[in-house]
């Protein structure tokens, strides 16, 4: 079916979208795919475990906060600090909790040779579509959650190596504007920037994790500008990097702002 000159804007905003592209043929995902992205996704995350125990200090402090999580629609937003980060917060769900797969956004780059594509298409990573608009970029995570998945966000875009957060994207704080009812669980991620692509075979690195508690748009939806909405999304984020017990904080030039309250959902 062609689908040139689609309004992609319409795509993320407009309710019952999904079930129009279901029945057009538009690339809703089937059951075999997401099957497909649960087993591979398991089967890393399997392999993730056993070497993040045995060659590093992996503690992960906040579990509770998610213990009522029992599926999707679901926002998982973190710091981002290295290639590790996705098979960490992977491991901060029950094994065989409901929320898997998680989805993710990966670089262009990532899928331009056959081996990159396979492995990251079958893990449930999607391309950034960078240079192509934030509609375009937003319209694989907006489907994901119309179909009651689960997406995980770096808000900062790319990896930040010094121990403070970085300058964010207003892309994730788009995407939950325009689906203020789901959870939106903050994770705060630190000193996975010590470890080299090799370096858990040398150095036993402690690597510490906190997941925040769960939060929503609601209310705030659609009044906040994109450009504020991030801010709250990265003001939860520091909030719980502040707390990981290995954290030297340090402030970006132009650090988040923690907003002092916000609807909770739990």
């Amino acid at each position: 079916m062609k689908t040139t000159n689609l309004d992609l804007t319409y795509i993320i905003i407009q309710p019952g979208v999904s079930e129009k592209m279901e029945r057009s043929g538009f690339v809703t995902e089937s059951r075999i795919q997401s099957g497909l992205y649960y087993f591979f996704q398991k089967i890393v995350l399997t392999f993730a475990y056993f070497i993040l125990h045995i060659f590093a200090d992996l503690k992960i402090d906040g579990r509770e906060n998610v213990k009522n999580i029992r599926g999707g629609p679901l926002i998982i937003i973190a710091n981002h600090k290295s290639f590790l980060d996705p098979l960490i917060i992977g491991l901060c769900f029950p094994f065989f909790s409901k929320i898997y797969p998680l989805r993710f956004i990966a670089k262009d780059t990532f899928f331009k040779n056959p081996i990159g594509w396979i492995f990251y298409k079958s893990v449930g990573a999607f391309p950034a579509c960078k240079g192509q608009g934030l509609a375009a970029s937003l319209k694989i995570p907006s489907q994901i959650l119309r179909e009651g998945g689960v997406v995980m966000f770096f808000p900062e875009g790319i990896r930040i190596r010094e121990d403070c957060l970085g300058q964010p994207k207003i892309g994730a704080a788009k995407l939950a504007s325009h689906f203020p009812e789901v959870p939106i669980i903050p994770i705060a991620i630190s000193n996975t920037h010590k470890v080299g692509h090799f370096g858990l075979l040398y150095k036993r690195s402690r690597l510490r994790v906190k997941i925040g508690e769960p939060f929503d748009y609601k209310d705030k939806a659609f009044q906040l500008p994109a450009e504020t909405g991030i801010k709250i999304l990265m003001g939860e984020i520091e909030k719980s990097y502040k707390e990981t017990p290995t954290c030297r904080f340090q402030h970006p030039e132009n650090p988040a702002p923690i907003p002092s309250t916000l609807p909770k959902i739990f």
